[in-house]
């Protein structure tokens, strides 16, 4: 009796500890929410249990099953029904489904409209993912002022440089294709890029060995939209502004898809009447100046940009298993850029001088990047090969003009040959760039995902700088500034990493890539080349449906961008040229990340040491000793420590809330500047989001974001930061009315300091204040956009390999 007891309890245990595990996903492999999963026996006619999978598209069925034959269903409005075959249960033990996926109805009933909110922010075991649409301020504004107001990122508008989470050598993509150009080309190209077509932005802090190992940041990922199913689809918006200056920007966008073929196309142009400028007040002790010399410099520019972007692609299905497709990314502008610089030098032997000079300057650029793919794809196995071409040309002539006065006010000639009263300078940049990439996928079984792949690319750099000074009405070539350079550089790359499931709530993801880097220039002394591995590791702990923590481990390298290996000239003053460094090494980065994720809440710690990190606009010496070299330089080392947090908070009904900030602590080592120097500081950032619902189709969106003191190379950075808002009408017909505010109080006025951490070349010490347009004037925005068409458009694929080379143009 007691032995039949016991059989009985252990069997009543068995059978109400058995669970049925699985994920739904649609086409696209997003996981699907809120789906209906319900478990039938007796051929479908018994009804065992119903579940809805979670934001992750995770179902569990536990229930008291026997050991028999059952069929599972999972339905949800705007998909088709799925059904599985029906399936033996052993009792006692977990069934894992295969992947399921929900393939979406095309025709749907005109009077059903389904809106979805997706979160602002989301949080990967890679990173970050900003749904820039669910934002209100996303309308009428532009690529750069998206990532502006990203968590973490940095923009430096005086200098062009960007950061995330306070380091610099970010790899900027675009539809997982890296952007090569010089990163002055790739602010002006993000600022003539309207936002309306994008999607979302990852920010990638810690990328698996799939990706390129290029950036120690990180990667920013801008993805535009696309849209899906079958149909013709199209969007097209308009916006207008005014702050000291005209904004406009034109944007549409165009999807049509069959059975077998989908095409997609999207062109923006933005017109960008802007203005900025700074002042710097201190000292030199510079060699040409024969002593101490105060000086108070101003710096006023107006800059007007003109740019078009266009994205061209098709894919076609070949049967069931492979499809192939082509893309074409091409961007240009055409800035107009007119500087004026006002300098008063107050000489320890010499007299008193007030130089005015006027920059003048119609630069010409243009990056394109055509990519195809093939993929071979079937329920276990995934072959994808891409190639790209990609091509940047940068032409950007300028002129000067230049009046010295004496302390009266009246005109006259200093003596020394840096006093000339005109110049032109030459620039042109080419880069041609050659990438092939293949990667292999295959699912073992149902825990073991195996995923390897290889890469190569070959590009050649081509630079042609001058710059000549007049001489009695004459323009004769100045020997300083002279510089022709050609770099050719080969990269390979193997990846191998697997992602097994150790047991239901325990993942380990595990992998390794090899890069052999061969760099050859015109001075063959400079000619570099090794081969690295680079280890990444994820293990994820699920702890419910809501809870899970994230242990990551990556190793990363940041090689020097191509226009900064170059020997350019810019011309900044009589005494000092902008510079690229041929001597700058690769930097390596380690970094541990820890992140707890409980439902939408997500804290995470991330370890950091970098070797070798490049630190931009650094004020070195000229061997001649009568220039100033403002150009890119190697630290020792930079460590930090970060803790970083994303809290929402849903108030009301009609009122949400989302932070992000990050507190951290960094120590680094000069290594350029007279004296070996290191130094310590602490550092944080927040940004926060407030979306108030007033009715259904009208919304208002309060924002702001924050950085504290920093710190780049050898000068300090004061906090700064800006307030933005906006508000909403949407339309019965689908369109929607925009009108935005940014740095609503004005607020952005950048100040820094040099000689505050160490002596600097030339013992040069300085405080300087840089305001952009809108803390002179807040910017205004008004926009309109229409959506036309099937509201759901079979998607065109834009891939590529050269996720890395993109970004070293930068």
């Amino acid at each position: 009796m007691k032995l039949f007891s016991i059989s009985c309890a252990l069997l009543y245990f068995l059978q109400t500890h058995a669970q049925i595990k699985g994920k739904v996903v649609d086409s696209n492999k997003n996981p699907i929410a809120f789906a209906n999963v319900m478990l039938y026996a007796d051929d479908n006619e018994t009804l065992i249990r119903g579940v809805i999978t979670n934001e992750n598209g995770n179902f569990n069925i536990t229930s008291s099953l026997n050991t028999a034959e059952y069929n599972l269903k999972v339905s949800l409005l705007g998909f088709k029904t799925w059904e599985s075959m029906a399936f033996n249960y052993s009792s006692g033990r977990v069934k894992h489904m295969p992947e399921i996926v929900l393939n979406e109805l095309t025709d749907q009933l005109d009077a059903i409209t389904l809106v979805s909110k997706k979160k602002l922010i989301k949080r990967t075991q890679e990173g970050s993912i900003i749904n820039v649409q669910e934002s209100l301020l996303t309308k009428g504004s532009t690529a750069l002022q998206l990532l502006e107001r990203s968590p973490g990122v940095i923009l430096d508008q005086r200098h062009n440089s960007f950061s995330l989470n306070g380091k610099n050598n970010t790899t900027i993509m675009i539809n997982g294709k890296v952007i090569r150009m010089p990163t002055a080309d790739i602010i002006t190209m993000l600022n003539g890029m309207s936002a309306d077509n994008i999607e979302r932005i990852e920010l990638l802090t810690n990328p698996s060995s799939k990706y390129d190992v290029d950036g120690n940041a990180g990667i920013i990922n801008i993805v535009l939209q696309k849209n899906e199913n079958l149909g013709f689809r199209g969007n097209a918006s308009v916006s207008g502004g005014y702050g000291l200056g005209v904004k406009q920007t034109s944007s549409v966008s165009l999807n049509y898809g069959t059975e077998k073929i989908a095409a997609f196309g999207s062109y923006s142009f933005v017109y960008d009447d802007t203005f900025g400028g700074f002042r710097g007040i201190g000292s030199t002790m510079l060699p040409v100046f024969g002593g101490v010399t105060f000086i108070d410099f101003n710096s006023e520019t107006s800059r007007i940009n003109r740019s078009h972007n266009l994205n061209l692609g098709t894919d076609y299905q070949l049967n069931k298993k492979s499809s192939l497709g082509i893309s074409l990314l091409l961007n240009s502008s055409s800035p107009t850029i007119n500087t004026k610089n006002r300098g008063l030098y107050d000489f320890e032997v010499n007299p008193y001088l007030d130089a005015r000079i006027h920059l003048k300057s119609n630069a010409n650029w243009k990056n394109y990047n055509a990519s195809s793919f093939y993929e071979f794809s079937n329920d276990t196995n995934t072959f994808t090969v891409t190639t790209d071409y990609i091509n940047y040309n940068n032409q950007s002539p300028n002129l000067v003009n230049s009046i010295y006065l004496n302390e009266l006010g009246e005109p006259f000639q200093p003596e020394g040959d840096i006093y000339n009263t005109g110049n032109r300078g030459f620039n042109e940049t080419n880069i041609d760039v050659g990438v092939m990439k293949i990667d292999y996928k295959t699912n073992i079984n149902e825990k073991l995902v195996i995923e390897t792949g290889l890469k190569g690319s070959i590009s050649k750099t081509e630079n042609t700088a001058r710059i000549e000074i007049e001489e009695g009405g004459v323009f004769v070539t100045d020997e300083r500034f002279i510089s022709n350079t050609e770099t050719k550089e080969q990269i390979a790359a193997l990846y191998a990493q697997g992602n097994y499931n150790l047991s239901n709530k325990l993942n380990l993801q595990m992998g390794i890539r090899y890069e052999y880097w061969n760099q050859s220039f015109d001075e063959s002394s400079l000619d570099r080349k090794f081969g690295k591995l680079f280890p990444s590791i994820f293990l994820t702990k699920t702890i419910s449906d809501a809870t899970s923590w994230n242990v990551a481990y990556t190793k990363r390298i940041t090689r020097p961008n191509y226009i900064d290996l170059a020997s350019y000239l810019r011309y900044n003053s009589p005494t000092s040229v902008y510079t690229g460094n041929p001597q700058l090494l690769p930097s390596i980065t380690n970094t541990l990340n820890i992140t707890y994720n409980y439902k939408s809440l997500s804290f995470s710690l991330m370890g950091t040491l970098e070797d070798n990190p490049i630190a931009y606009y650094q004020v070195t010496e000229d061997s001649r000793s009568d220039l100033v070299l403002v150009s890119p330089q190697n630290l020792k080392y930079q460590n930090s420590l970060d803790l970083q947090m994303n809290i929402p908070w849903r108030i009301l009904n009609w009122w949400n809330i989302n932070c992000n900030s990050t507190f951290g602590h960094r120590a680094y080592k000069l290594l350029h500047t007279p004296m070996e120097t290191t130094n310590n500081y602490f550092h944080y950032n927040f940004n926060i989001n407030q979306t108030f619902n007033i009715t259904d189709k009208l919304s208002l969106e309060l924002s702001g974001w924050y950085t504290s003191n920093h710190y780049n190379g050898s000068y300090k950075v004061d906090g700064f930061g800006s307030i933005n808002t906006g508000v909403k009408k949407s339309f019965k017909n689908g369109s929607s009315l925009q009108f935005t505010v940014t740095d609503l109080l004005r607020s952005i006025d950048i100040k820094s300091s040099i000689g505050s951490v160490t002596r600097e070349a030339y013992n040069n010490m300085a405080n300087v204040s840089y305001r952009p347009e809108s803390a002179r004037s807040s910017i205004f925005r008004l926009s309109y956009a229409y959506s036309f068409g099937n509201s759901k458009v079979k998607a065109g694929n834009s891939r590529t390999g050269a996720k890395d080379e993109n970004s070293r143009i930068n």
